[in-house]
């Protein structure tokens, strides 16, 4: 019940600490412009008002394989909960 709460107090109001706690596992995908997609699943480091900072450690299911372009992001509020262009919101696993 009280995630329920939450849930919907995000969706009126978003605040990151609402969402997501330190060390929380987040993932997120990524769509270039070829329609190829990638899941990108990682940890949440730092936690401020406007940012998240996570690091990313398996791509497309495999922990830290010799392909992973990205590591570290720090995502503004807008890209957490809506995306952008090319990566979609960033959720809880």
């Amino acid at each position: 019940m009280q995630y329920a709460k939450n849930k919907e107090k995000i969706k009126r109001c978003p605040s990151l600490n609402d969402a997501f706690k330190l060390g929380d596992r987040v993932k997120r995908r990524y769509k270039d412009g070829n329609g190829k997609s990638k899941e990108y699943m990682g940890i949440i480091l730092a936690i401020d008002k406007e940012n998240l900072e996570v690091y990313w450690d398996t791509l497309n299911g495999e922990y830290r394989p010799d392909n992973m372009d990205v590591t570290f992001t720090n995502c503004s509020v807008n890209d957490i909960f809506k995306g952008n262009k090319h990566y979609s919101p960033i959720k809880r696993e």
